[in-house]
């Protein structure tokens, strides 16, 4: 017996076809099973619009719109910045109410003190007893 194991390809006989159909009020993709004949071509499913898959049902791979090696690193490229854009986002959300927390932990632990106004009194003044206390209404003007 061969120890090698021998690669099997798939001849995409059995496919999923998902276009976009009109159901009830929205548009849904909808798949549709086909059994495609040796000899048919990628250029044979030009029937299909904007927005239309075919994948095979056996290896999955992806029939139509086939895709270059560019458009998938592009892909890669374009869904590696959403994540980190979300990311971002996501601590800046974090970072708003940490600061939100603390800062309502600050003001419920504030205390607030009437500074009072220093008046020098003199040396003479304690002596003879004549300190002029102001009033409150004093105070205000």
């Amino acid at each position: 017996m061969d120890s090698e194991i021998t690669e099997i390809t798939c001849r995409h006989e059995f496919v999923r076809i998902y276009q976009r159909k009109l159901k009830g009020l929205e548009r849904r993709l909808v798949a549709t099973k086909a059994y495609l004949p040796v000899g048919f071509k990628a250029t044979d499913f030009s029937h299909l619009g904007e927005g239309s898959f075919c994948f095979c049902s056996k290896c999955r791979l992806r029939l139509f719109p086939r895709r270059t090696n560019a458009e998938k690193a592009q892909a890669r490229i374009a869904n590696a910045l959403s994540k980190q854009q979300e990311l971002e986002a996501a601590e800046s959300v974090i970072e708003e109410t940490m600061e939100d927390a603390a800062e309502e932990k600050q003001s419920s632990s504030a205390v607030s003190v009437e500074e009072l106004e220093i008046d020098a009194t003199e040396l003479d003044e304690l002596e003879t007893g004549n300190i002029d206390i102001p009033t409150e209404e004093e105070e205000n003007l």
